[in-house]
């Protein structure tokens, strides 16, 4: 089935809780995959990975409100998705990480850590469709802008977050996220672990990855070498390809020991309460970071349509 994809990269990302649920669509199925090992070099926007690298501009917000709370998440995020227009992209984890593994050391992709536009939801799959039964709780990381709009988070601050700082969503949201569809009614396509083992089409757009919420929680948090980083499923499911992983990991290692981070806090979460967080990606062995706030300061990259025309 041919993949749907949102046409316009704002409009997607915009609040709407009044959409009509009777417009929403059913979720679409598995796209046709690609050879594990085959590079994929360009997301459905056109840009490539020396987009990134080369034209990528970051936006960075330390911005506190007047009682000493952290905003500057949202605030960075609109401005990334402001530069980057309608037909930019704002940089996911597996673009950010592809970015890092083809860019040299001196480039600004490894000067800092940055906040990815991937998102990692927790809740219960009340139905059992995709958990192995009904009532267990199941992990979805969301690539390319999902629940956690910069309204969203803002609105996430003012009701509450979790007590590890992420933001809470409501049964519903969460409940049609399983279905495949967003706040705005539009459709993405869900994966699991096994599709991305096999490849997908384009790990650098717009979807989702969904895992058991115990397996990943049973994975380590901390730090690992290039077989063990490569193997989790956690940070398959933050790639969403294997094909950055090795070259990644390379460059990112600590020198003293070959080990590169992977953080969570699955083992302090109530997975029965609805949620989510934004991903982080640190400048180098501290590697993918699940640990940050939602409330803390934001640093995103936008790719802006003018990118095309600086390569020619």
């Amino acid at each position: 089935m041919v993949k749907i994809i949102p046409a316009d990269r704002i409009k997607h990302l915009e609040w709407n809780p009044e959409k009509d649920s009777t417009q929403q669509q059913a979720p679409i199925q598995h796209q046709p995959i690609i050879p594990r090992n085959t590079a994929v070099a360009f997301n459905s926007n056109g840009f490539s990975v020396d987009d990134l690298v080369n034209n990528g501009k970051y936006f960075y917000s330390d911005k506190q409100d007047k009682n000493g709370n952290w905003v500057g998440v949202p605030i960075a995020f609109q401005k990334a998705l402001k530069y980057a227009d309608a037909n930019g992209i704002v940089a996911s984890m597996p673009y950010l990480i592809a970015g890092k593994a083809q860019a040299e050391k001196e480039n600004y992709l490894w000067q800092y850590w940055f906040t990815a536009l991937t998102e990692e939801n927790i809740g219960i799959d009340k139905k059992g469709i995709f958990a192995r039964k009904a009532g267990d709780p199941v992990l979805v990381t969301v690539h390319g802008g999902g629940i956690l709009t910069p309204k969203r988070i803002s609105t996430a601050y003012k009701s509450g977050l979790t007590p590890q700082n992420a933001a809470t969503y409501t049964d519903s949201e969460f409940d049609k996220l399983l279905q495949g569809v967003l706040p705005t009614g539009e459709t993405i396509q869900i994966y699991n672990l096994e599709d991305l083992k096999k490849g997908i089409s384009n790990p650098f757009d717009r979807y989702a990855v969904v895992m058991n919420f115990d397996d990943a929680k049973a994975t380590k948090s901390g730090y690992f070498t290039k077989q063990e980083f490569i193997e989790n499923p956690v940070v398959l499911a933050r790639a969403g390809t294997l094909n950055y992983l090795d070259s990644y990991f390379e460059k990112a290692k600590k020198s003293d020991n070959e080990t590169v981070g992977n953080h969570h806090r699955f083992s302090e979460v109530d997975p029965s309460v609805s949620q989510g967080r934004l991903l982080f990606l640190n400048s180098n062995f501290n590697g993918l970071n699940g640990l940050n706030s939602l409330n803390y300061s934001g640093r995103f990259v936008g790719v802006a349509p003018e990118a095309h025309v600086a390569k020619k």
